[in-house]
């Protein structure tokens, strides 16, 4: 049985799009937000793909179990996620839905098994016209688990981190 992308660091297992968000988080001081869906995915690769490919065919937006309180307060926003059939996963269509992120930067990253980011960028600029894109980050699952030093430079390159 193959898990659904996870890596296990220091003891601690992670989701492969977590892990690397949490790098971001401890090298930048930056909050957590985890998004969050009403449904659970299921836990097993084949599965999950199986149910993300579902989802896109039919342009299915899983209603959002987490929302955030306090987009005001942020002018950065990194937001991360697997790239799942060339393209995000069906929640973050919703989530882009549900925030005007005018004025505000965001910062894309991704893991992947082999297809970068796709077109999700691009996407993510039409969704969000009034915001400031910056150059994201792609990992592949492969690499995960030995990206901290990818991630520390990336940030170093956009003036983040310590």
């Amino acid at each position: 049985m193959i898990i659904a992308s996870r890596v296990l660091v220091n003891g601690k297992l992670y989701g492969n799009t977590e892990y690397v968000a949490t790098l971001i988080s401890q090298k930048t001081g930056g909050d957590l937000f985890q998004i969050k869906t009403e449904q659970t995915y299921p836990g097993t690769h084949k599965e999950l793909i199986d149910a993300a490919k579902k989802e896109a065919d039919g342009k299915v937006r899983p209603k959002l179990a987490t929302h955030i309180r306090n987009l005001k307060d942020y002018d950065v926003i990194f937001v991360g996620f697997p790239n799942w059939w060339y393209d995000m996963p069906m929640p973050l269509y919703l989530f882009f839905d549900e925030y005007d992120f005018t004025g505000k930067t965001l910062i894309p990253f991704c893991t992947h098994g082999g297809s970068r980011f796709s077109q999700t960028e691009k996407t993510i600029a039409s969704l969000e016209k009034g915001a400031k894109m910056r150059k994201g980050l792609a990992i592949s699952r492969n690499n995960v688990g030995a990206s901290e030093t990818s991630v520390q430079n990336w940030l170093q390159k956009m003036g983040f981190g310590q």
